[in-house]
Parts: C-alpha cells; sequence; structure tokens
C-alpha cells in the first residue's frame, strides 16, 4: 500500500482526486491528507514521510518547484497534477514519476499509480540489496554481519551463525546454528556470490553450507554431508571434486 499525501491550494480538485483514488486506488494507495500551501506541505512531507506526493503546480503564490527546493526529493516521489502544459519539462527534471493535466481522468490516474508502484518497489530492492551488501564487507567486534530483507522489515544475523541456505523456488531459507528459520524473497545464487568467500561451498543446486558446520561426509555417488544439528545434506556429483578439494585443505 503507497502511503501518499495530496498538495493541492484547491478544494474541488483535492476532492476529485480524493474520490478517484478512493474508487479505482483504494487498494494500492492510502492518502493519509491533504494540503494547500508549500509551508504545510512541507511540514507533512517531514512529518508523515510519504511514498508519494500528488503535486499541484501552482500554490497560490508560491509553486510546487518551491516546496521541492525544501524537501529531500530522493525520499520521496512525485506525481504533478496541474492545469498549466508548460511546466512539464521542469516537472521532470525532478524525476517526477507523472505529469497530469487537470481534470485528472481515471486512466491516467491509474496508470500513474501503476508507474509509482514500480518504481518503488525497483528503489526498495536496491536500497535492501545496497544495505546488505554494506553489512557484509563492514567489519565489526562482533564479527561480521548480513542484513537479511524479509516480509517485516531487516533481520541482521552474524555470518557465523548460518549453518546452511536451501533454495526454494525464487526463495533462499536460511538455517541459523539457534534452529531459526529465515526465508528471504531471493535466490540462492545471489548469496553464493556473496558468502563464497566466507567459508561456505555450494554443495548442491539446493544448498549452501557452512564449512564450519559440518560434523562428517558420508562417501556415494556424490555423497553427502552431516551438519552439527544433524542435518544431511546431499553433495552433487559433480561438485563433489571440488568440495572434497575444499575441505581436504
Amino acid at each position: 500500500m503507497i502511503n501518499a499525501i495530496i498538495i493541492d491550494d484547491e478544494e474541488h480538485c483535492i476532492e476529485r482526486l480524493s474520490r478517484l483514488l478512493a474508487v479505482h486506488c483504494a487498494d494500492r494507495v492510502k492518502v493519509s491528507g491533504a494540503y494547500r500551501t508549500v509551508p504545510e506541505g512541507e511540514a507533512a512531507v517531514k512529518n508523515k514521510t510519504p511514498d508519494l506526493i500528488f503535486l499541484d503546480i501552482q500554490l497560490h503564490d508560491k509553486t510546487g518547484f518551491d516546496l521541492l527546493e525544501k524537501i529531500d526529493v530522493t525520499q520521496t516521489r512525485i506525481i504533478f497534477t496541474t492545469a498549466f502544459e508548460q511546466y512539464a519539462i521542469a516537472a521532470f527534471k525532478f524525476s517526477a514519476i507523472d505529469y497530469l493535466l487537470k481534470p485528472v481522468s481515471k486512466e491516467e490516474l491509474m496508470a500513474s499509480v501503476e508507474k509509482a508502484e514500480e518504481r518503488i518497489a525497483h528503489e526498495t530492492v536496491t536500497r535492501k540489496y545496497e544495505t546488505l551488501l554494506h553489512n557484509l564487507k563492514a567489519d565489526s567486534g562482533m564479527g561480521k554481519k548480513i542484513c537479511l530483507p524479509t516480509v517485516n522489515g531487516f533481520d541482521f544475523i552474524k555470518v557465523d551463525d548460518i549453518m546452511r541456505c536451501e533454495s526454494n523456488g525464487n526463495y533462499t531459507v536460511f538455517y541459523l546454528n539457534t534452529g531459526q528459520k529465515i526465508m528471504v524473497a531471493k535466490t540462492l545464487k545471489e548469496f553464493d556470490t556473496m558468502l563464497s568467500s566466507h567459508n561456505f561451498f555450494r554443495v548442491h543446486h539446493s544448498h549452501l553450507v557452512n564449512l564450519a558446520y559440518i560434523k562428517k561426509y558420508i562417501r556415494g555417488n556424490g555423497g553427502y554431508v552431516v551438519l552439527t544439528d544433524d542435518a544431511e545434506v546431499e553433495v552433487s556429483t559433480r561438485r563433489k571434486e571440488a568440495f572434497l578439494a575444499r575441505v581436504s585443505h
């Protein structure tokens, strides 16, 4: 759900946009407030930290651009709503998602909301993985940590506490030495790249193990390893030679 605010100095425009959003985008956008001046809008942005702002160009004796000069535009997204077409180029210099001419139509509004959803989703994933990589590389007194983006937020886990990772389609399940399991909406391949230099080995296309937790290896076609929690993990035939070379040194 996108948290949005409306900044417009005309009450009938606020009412129309609010009504369109309530009727056609109720499950996608929640409007947490409407404001009519630049100072009111600036305060609302700082207090509510909206995901999205529907911003009019003309705001009494000021403009929407005056507002944008006062806020951190990297922390929100803008959809301009205006009756004046000549401001479009200036609007997109602020990386606006869209520029809607009044009276706003439901079709154009719904298309703009879809663009906003795509932008937010992309930015969210990018931020999560920038954070993850930063934490993986950063040393601390308690050892290196990895930031795992989950449905509810972030879990900061010591890399040494991860026993193994298992592929589950487009998800990866982390098994910790505490018995906790954490599911992350990313593929095992991405974590293989991140963890391979931290004593982890991809023993199977579905399994990445922390070598520190291997208790024994049982021979076979590919064989399998037994971890300290007695979990048995298959070693694929094609990875067997590289695995044995790794653990024997």
